[in-house]
C-alpha cells in the first residue's frame, strides 16, 4: 500500500518537473502587474479591468458572445495580462462542460466574467452555473459582460470567500470549475465534499496547477479513493512558451 501512495505522489509532481521554466512567465506576470499598477494610480478611475469592459462594448457585438470573447482575448495578447482562463484553455473547458452535460455548475473564480460567457455557451439546455468572486468590482465587470452576452439569465453570482459561500449553497453540482485564489483549491475541494456538494461523477475543472505548483492539490485528487484524475498539460494563458496544465477529476462516491 506504501508503494502505491508513492507511486502516486511521484506521478503527481510528474507536471512540475517543467516547473523552473515558468519563471520567466510569472516574472512577466509580475512585471505586467507593476506597469498596470502604475497606469492605475496615474488613472484612479480606470484600472485595467475597467479598460477591458470599456473596450468590450465599444468592439464587440452585443448578444454575440463569441466576439466578446475575442475582444477579451486582444486585450489579454496586446495589452495587459488578464488572469482569466484564455483562449487555449478555454477551448478545452468548453469541450468538457459540452461532454458532461452538467445541469449544475459552480465556478470558483469569476474575475471579468471570460469563464463564465465560455461555460454559459457551451452547456445543456436549462443548465445553471452558480459564480462565486470575493471581488466586488470584479463581480459589477462580470455582470455588465454577461449582460452585454445575453447570458446573464444563465448565471448566479455570489460575492464572497468561496469558503463562507459554500456552506450556504445547499446544493449539489455537476461541474466544478476551479479558478480562483490557488492556495484555496484544496480546502474548498474539502470543503465541497464535506456539505455533500458534488454529485456522483462531477467534473472537477482546476487551472493553472503547474504554473502556481499546485502539487499539495494534485497529491489529493490522485491519491484520494473518490477521484479519478488526468493531467493536460498546456500553456499559461496569453503565452506562447510558459507552460501550464490542467487537471481534470471525476468524483466517485
Amino acid at each position: 500500500m506504501r508503494n502505491s501512495k508513492e507511486n502516486f505522489k511521484k506521478k503527481s509532481r510528474t507536471p512540475f518537473q517543467i516547473n523552473k521554466k515558468s519563471f520567466f512567465g510569472v516574472m512577466e506576470i509580475v512585471l505586467s502587474e507593476l506597469k498596470n499598477l502604475f497606469i492605475s494610480k496615474l488613472n484612479k478611475e480606470m484600472s485595467k479591468e475597467k479598460r477591458v469592459l470599456n473596450y468590450v462594448l465599444s468592439n464587440a457585438q452585443k448578444n454575440d458572445p463569441k466576439s466578446i470573447l475575442e475582444a477579451i482575448d486582444e486585450c489579454g495578447y496586446k495589452k495587459f495580462f488578464l488572469m482569466n482562463i484564455g483562449d487555449k484553455k478555454g477551448q478545452i473547458l468548453e469541450e468538457y462542460v459540452r461532454s458532461s452535460q452538467a445541469k449544475n455548475i459552480l465556478e470558483l473564480g469569476v474575475y471579468l466574467g471570460y469563464s463564465t460567457i465560455r461555460i454559459a455557451r457551451s452547456m445543456s439546455e436549462g443548465a445553471h452555473i452558480h459564480s462565486i468572486d470575493v471581488n466586488e468590482n470584479f463581480l459589477e465587470i462580470a455582470k455588465k459582460h454577461l449582460d452585454f452576452a445575453g447570458l446573464a439569465e444563465q448565471v448566479s453570482f455570489f460575492q464572497g470567500k468561496a469558503s463562507e459561500v459554500i456552506p450556504e449553497l445547499n446544493m449539489q453540482f455537476d461541474f466544478i470549475f476551479i479558478d480562483h485564489w490557488k492556495e484555496a483549491y484544496l480546502q474548498d475541494l474539502k470543503l465541497l465534499i464535506k456539505h455533500d456538494c458534488l454529485n456522483d461523477g462531477a467534473v472537477v475543472f482546476a487551472d493553472n496547477i503547474v504554473l502556481f505548483h499546485l502539487e499539495d492539490y494534485l497529491d489529493f485528487v490522485r491519491t484520494s479513493p473518490n477521484f479519478s484524475s488526468k493531467f493536460i498539460p498546456s500553456l499559461r494563458e496569453y503565452s506562447s512558451s510558459h507552460p501550464d496544465g490542467i487537471e481534470i477529476s471525476y468524483f466517485v462516491k
